[in-house]
């Protein structure tokens, strides 16, 4: 082989220093020419598949995008039509699952306390989070108790199991290996098997609302996984998800205090309804009573009940609590007092009949004071007992002093092991013209100003003897406008009410 020089002049040249003919010079330069093809069409290759990479992302990015808005779409219709909370969360649900291409999946939410999570929707087959006792897997072996009843049934505490977790946390995991992974319940059933999962909390701001979870791909292939591209995509629907659920809930909680405040309006006029709209006319003696409640429904209660021409029973009692309970209690009462009055001879002997009545339907944690009186107009007495309630104030005209009148006696429904009517010592009051006899609720007493002090018995008494020579409705007007002014016209903390009878 010839020596080949470095090219000179553009020619190359032999090592003798002869020129070499231009057509033998291909030899020589075709093995660097092919080293460069070869590297422009690597070059080309990796380019191609950087594209095809970039553009599966950007495909993959506008799925999501759509998957995402179609998903804001949906949820913008159905709050336009008024969706309710339980069709809101199985739009969730549904979206999670069909998204994923998912087998099964779950939506758990908090509860009021957020002290523990409960199923509340479910689509497919989606194993229970708790393991159930053995009868209950039985059941759901041979199908005689359906799975999405037990998965519903269970409560899962902040904290525990993998759904307790993640809410616990408030971070998203991503499950590829279930099998292997000690944190879920395994079952033999294949189709009860988590082979992977993903569990997403659904956060408003930095509250856990619940779980949101899908398990098992829903592919021909047993070792499909869920990955970061199913994380990613539930965990951006979950963002929106949580905002809707927590508006969801609000407008829940609204329907449902407006409706609250309905049926509390129409059960506060049904109450209305049971206290008397007037007091009795009766020969020498004028009587009032008058009721505020301190919310919808009160604990209260009064009543005028003639027995004869000559005789009126009068009642005056206080369920213990307040609202709904006490008010149910207080209808039960008066029921109780209705039916016993012209059945006994003695308002003690009412009273006991009373206290076997109600102690059937009364909490261990109430009892009713209870003062229960028969104002004789012929005779001009009142015989009464008092079962711990507030005392009589009788004004005497004569003298123009106030006596507080407090016989003994025991609530109703206060000892339930011994009789009531031998705790009651019995009153009987003879009135000469121009005496008052108050009877009151404690609610009278103990309204505040405030300094937080009382109104108490030492202003009712002195509002009396300042309005004793009105009639009974002008005395009540007085005592009223007289704790709104002590009060500053503040609500009351506890339910209102007085009767007045006046001598005539």
């Amino acid at each position: 082989m010839i020596p080949i020089a470095p090219i000179a002049g553009g020619r190359l040249l032999a090592a003798v220093g002869s020129p070499v003919p231009q057509h033998d010079l291909w030899p020589y330069l075709l093995p660097p020419a092919l080293l460069i093809i070869f590297g422009l069409l690597w070059q080309l290759t990796k380019q191609r598949k950087e594209s095809r990479r970039l553009s599966e992302q950007i495909d993959q990015l506008t799925q999501r995008r759509k998957v995402i808005l179609d998903f804001l779409h949906d949820l913008g219709e159905a709050f336009t039509e008024g969706i309710g909370l339980d069709e809101l969360l199985y739009m969730i649900a549904n979206f999670s699952v069909t998204t994923t291409q998912a087998s099964a999946g779950a939506v758990f939410l908090l509860d009021k306390e957020k002290k523990n999570l409960q199923a509340e929707v479910i689509i497919g087959a989606f194993p229970p989070p708790l393991r159930p006792s053995e009868p209950i897997q039985s059941k759901i072996n041979d199908h005689s108790q359906p799975l999405e009843q037990v998965v519903k049934s269970q409560i899962i505490p902040l904290g525990e199991g993998i759904i307790g977790e993640v809410a616990h946390s408030g971070k998203p995991v991503l499950i590829q290996d279930g099998l292997k992974d000690p944190r879920l319940v395994q079952y033999n059933d294949p189709l009860l098997q988590t082979r992977t999962a993903i569990f997403i909390p659904l956060k408003f701001k930095d509250e856990v609302l619940g779980v949101m979870a899908v398990v098992n791909k829903q592919t021909g292939n047993a070792a499909a996984y869920f990955d970061a591209n199913d994380l990613f995509l539930l965990d951006s629907l979950a963002d929106h998800a949580a905002i809707s659920l927590y508006h969801a809930t609000l407008y829940t909680l609204e329907a449902e205090q407006k409706q609250l405040d309905s049926d509390l309006r129409v059960a506060s006029e049904i109450q209305r309804m049971l206290l008397p709209d007037h007091a009795p006319v009766v020969k020498n003696f004028d009587m009032v009573g008058y009721n505020i409640p301190a919310r919808h429904v009160g604990g209260d209660y009064y009543d005028f009940l003639p027995l004869d021409e000559s005789r009126v029973g009068v009642v005056i009692a206080d369920v213990s609590g307040k609202a709904i309970p006490s008010a149910l209690i207080m209808t039960i009462c008066r029921s109780a007092i209705r039916a016993q009055t012209r059945l006994s001879s003695t308002p003690a002997e009412t009273l006991q009949h009373v206290h076997e009545l109600v102690i059937p339907d009364l909490r261990e944690d109430m009892f009713i004071t209870v003062l229960f009186g028969i104002l004789d107009t012929t005779e001009r007495t009142f015989n009464f007992v008092r079962a711990g309630h507030d005392p009589v104030l009788w004004y005497h005209a004569t003298t123009g002093t106030v006596e507080v009148v407090a016989p003994k006696g025991m609530a109703v429904g206060l000892d339930r092991s011994h009789r009531l009517d031998q705790s009651l010592e019995e009153r009987r009051l003879k009135l000469s013209p121009g005496d008052i006899l108050v009877l009151y609720t404690d609610g009278i007493t103990e309204g505040l100003d405030e300094m937080q002090q009382e109104f108490g018995r030492t202003q009712l008494i002195e509002t009396i003897k300042a309005n004793a020579r009105e009639n009974a409705t002008e005395i009540i007007q007085a005592i009223f406008q007289q704790l709104r002014q002590f009060t500053d016209d503040t609500p009351p903390q506890d339910d209102r009410t007085l009767i007045v009878i006046k001598a005539l």
